[in-house]
């Protein structure tokens, strides 16, 4: 079977509202004690599986989890175990008759499933209630406790919502209303990955990177959108929770960059099958975008300038904002917005006229930004730049619209677009941050030498593309 489930972390302010809110007649409590295992390499871990067992009361339950179609999906395989006043063994014999676990279990660790060992262990009091909304059955438990190993332990507070029967939109909603309110935020990390990163004495799993998109070239334009957007999200989900957790690596700021550009660009392509409502946020997600890349440039690319210079207090002035962003009520709110778009059962009604003929200005707006690049001025030419790269991902996701020589005008011209692009944000983020003049002399000088000579460059190269597509 499949659970699924949206889990948000609580604001240190809000959880004493949240711990009211479960104060209720039909409010039930459970403590929840799991043990969870893995080979010493953690071959589970790497392939998004996690075993466990877990005493329920006074049950002991075995459970299997694997990674779903979807950010809200998870496979689950449970076995009751039965009561015991002792820890029983793992049963690894319970998945025989059941193909997709086994196949996730040799996936991960070929035929020698004697390697596990106990890894770490959650302690958790639970409470929680099933609440009918529409349609559905919706189960909502608040999580208190600690992941912990013999060396260290850290802190679970969550709220989870499960879908028991009825629609995935309805679960979506009444998580929606609890944001509102508690100002709660998406957090896709599980129990399992916070304790296999304490079990590697890490803060944080590498980033997440994008993964190919497949889909059907004949199915219809909604469709399309709706698989396009849920890939962006599988993408930028897990980098979002580093970032607002105030772990990630400069990796994943780089990383929610490339994502968020993708569905910026999925939106304006497709956005004759968006909902209005998603639509009129675009500019909130424009604002996450340009976050996420100020921070990986001022983190990743230019880290010697500010060293030089004495300013690792720029990295975080640009990160301290950038992590408050992903928390804010809008950025969960649009998140939650584009999940439902992207789960959406219902039969589309676009017409696909209307893509195509977008596609095509798309194309000659690309030839248009080109041709007028060397007559901007340079803060024109910046945000020339930004609209370059959106055109340039357009005809990479429109693949189904997209011959193989303007794809691979974008592949080629997109390294240098980068690079300008970027040296133009760090320009900024200088011209905002540093006050100092010999801190602006020194920084604001080696970059103003940059910006002309690679802008130079690539009017060269743009000129020879423009001579592809004419």
């Amino acid at each position: 079977m499949h659970e699924i489930e949206l889990k948000l972390q609580i604001p240190e302010q809000k959880r004493a509202a949240v711990v009211k809110a479960f104060e209720t007649k039909t409010t039930q409590h459970i403590e929840l004690h799991a043990r969870y295992f893995d080979t010493e390499d953690s071959k589970l871990a790497a392939q998004h599986i996690a075993i466990r067992i877990r005493k329920e009361g006074q049950i002991w339950v075995q459970t299997l989890k694997g990674a779903g179609a979807n950010p809200l999906q998870r496979y689950e395989h449970e076995t009751n175990l039965g009561e015991s006043s002792e820890v029983p063994d793992l049963d690894l014999t319970v998945y025989e008759q059941e193909p997709h676990a086994l196949k996730l279990l040799k996936n991960a660790l070929g035929d020698d499933f004697s390697s596990l060992q106990l890894k770490f262990e959650t302690i958790v009091q639970r409470a929680y209630r099933i609440v009918q909304f529409n349609r559905s059955k919706i189960e909502i438990c608040l999580d208190r406790g600690t992941v912990q190993n013999t060396q260290e332990q850290r802190e679970i507070y969550e709220v989870e919502f499960e879908l028991k029967q009825g629609e995935i939109q309805d679960l979506i909603q009444l998580t929606q209303q609890w944001v509102k309110k508690y100002h709660i935020w998406l957090d896709v990390r599980s129990k399992a990955e916070r304790g296999n990163l304490l079990a590697q004495g890490t803060q944080v799993s590498p980033a997440t990177l994008a993964a190919p998109v497949h889909y059907d070239k004949k199915a219809s334009n909604e469709t399309i959108a709706q698989h396009l957007i849920a890939a962006a999200l599988r993408h930028v989900l897990p980098n979002f929770a580093a970032i607002a957790d105030q772990v990630a690596e400069s990796a994943h700021y780089y990383q929610a960059y490339l994502a968020l550009r993708q569905l910026v660009s999925s939106l304006q392509l497709f956005q004759s099958v968006i909902p209005n409502q998603i639509l009129e946020q675009v500019a909130q997600l424009q604002h996450l975008l340009q976050a996420a890349h100020a921070a990986y440039v001022a983190t990743s690319l230019y880290p010697s300038i500010l060293l030089q210079s004495e300013l690792t207090q720029v990295a975080e002035l640009t990160l301290q904002p950038t992590e408050q962003v992903f928390k804010q009520n809008h950025s969960t709110l649009l998140v939650l917005d584009l999940l439902a778009f992207s789960l959406n059962t219902t039969p589309p009604t676009a017409s696909e006229i209307s893509v195509k003929k977008q596609f095509k200005q798309y194309i000659a707006q690309f030839s248009a930004d080109i041709d007028m690049f060397a007559q901007l001025k340079n803060t024109e030419k910046c945000q020339t730049l930004a609209h370059l790269q959106t055109w340039g991902d357009v005809l990479a996701l429109g693949t189904r619209l997209t011959s193989k020589k303007q794809l691979a005008l974008y592949v080629e011209l997109q390294p240098e677009l980068s690079e300008s692009f970027d040296l133009w944000v760090a320009q900024q983020i200088a011209f905002q941050y540093l006050k100092a003049p010999e801190q602006q002399y020194f920084v604001l000088g080696w970059l103003s030498n940059q910006i002309p000579r690679q802008q130079a460059h690539l009017e060269i190269s743009l000129k020879k593309l423009l001579k592809k597509i004419t």
